[in-house]
């Protein structure tokens, strides 16, 4: 041990370790965004909008404790948003007599159960431009017809373009056309058990800002063949390899979903958050086409629980004997009790 006068350098040493140590240590908040920025890594958009939520002055200012508050709020609906409302209850946290535009959308459209409606700064108005309810930047909708509020993200046939005015410039804060528009995940040739985790996968994606819509779902045999011989006997491209009977659409456990453009028209673009899809759709126990060696298929997910992807061949001799109902209960989620 190295001393003068008695005093060791060594004690020194660690306590200046130690202080260095916890100037450098992430604090809760930092370790609370770096979990959320880990988790939407492959969704840019969310990750921007998280950006610009902690990047907030007022956020800034806020305790610990305030800003994980705030961060965990973000993730129930990560999009600009959410970010912009939080934004505005950051400055209301620090200023109580503040009433920030920002808690509310500028503009913008909502189609709410076959209703439209046009937003101007935060109010719905009918077709009429009289005022019958509120929406909220964090997706809140209130009627004044209904007694309690409800989320924009609740259900997915919803119609929602929240738009801010900054400066000159309009900004699209959230774009969402309906996800099912043909009904397709109400066919009952659809298992119900795969329907409700395609549902699920559609909010979740919706909350993140990711406009989304089903393509296709149950396909007969019949549609299969003829898919089949696109590209082979018929015109077109070859957009696939199993014949009839031998894909899990035509057992009605397979759903393809796809980007909507910002008319609302299909879109199967490389940009598209694809990879974020298909850890959503993981997430939600389904197997992702964007995962398969050899032939990927990225907008594919389905669910048959016990058995291998191409174990679809399989099922050929039950569907026969019993229809759908048949495979469904070898899988275990038969529908008939």
């Amino acid at each position: 041990m190295d001393s003068v006068n008695g005093v060791s350098h060594s004690s020194e040493s660690q306590s200046t370790a130690s202080a260095t140590e916890a100037q450098t240590a992430p604090s809760i908040s930092e370790e609370r965004e770096e979990e959320i920025r880990t988790e939407l890594a492959q969704n840019p958009q969310a990750v921007a909008a998280l950006d610009q939520l902690v990047a907030d002055r007022n956020f800034a200012q806020l305790s610990e404790e305030q800003k994980v508050e705030s961060l965990n709020s973000f993730m129930s609906a990560p999009n600009a948003a959410t970010a912009t409302y939080l934004q505005g209850t950051a400055e209301v946290s620090l200023n109580p007599q503040a009433t920030p535009s920002s808690l509310t959308p500028d503009a913008g459209t909502l189609t709410l159960d076959g209703v439209t409606y046009s937003i101007e700064q935060g109010n719905l108005l009918d077709a009429q431009g009289q005022t019958v309810g509120t929406i909220r930047n964090d997706g809140s909708v209130q009627l004044a017809s209904e007694a309690t509020a409800r989320s924009v993200y609740d259900n997915i046939s919803t119609r929602v373009q929240l738009t801010e005015q900054v400066g000159a410039q309009t900004r699209t804060l959230v774009d969402l056309h309906a996800a099912d528009p043909r009904g397709r995940l109400a066919d009952p040739n659809l298992n119900q058990e795969v329907a409700n985790r395609v549902t699920a996968v559609i909010e979740q994606a919706r909350r993140e800002g990711m406009n989304m819509r089903v393509d296709t779902a149950y396909r007969t045999f019949a549609e299969q063949d003829a898919l089949y011989a696109q590209g082979r006997t018929a015109p077109g491209n070859r957009v696939t390899n199993a014949r009839a009977g031998q894909s899990w659409h035509n057992y009605g456990v397979a759903v393809d979903l796809v980007f909507n453009n910002a008319n609302g028209q299909p879109s199967w673009a490389e940009t598209n958050n694809w990879d974020r899809y298909g850890e959503i759709a993981v997430a939600q126990g389904l197997e992702w086409g964007g995962n398969w060696q050899g032939l990927v298929d990225r907008p594919h997910v389905e669910y048959h629980p016990g058995f291998d992807a191409g174990d679809a061949r399989n099922m050929v001799q039950s569907h026969r004997q019993g229809g759908l109902e048949a495979v469904w209960d070898r899988m275990g989620i038969g529908q008939i009790p």
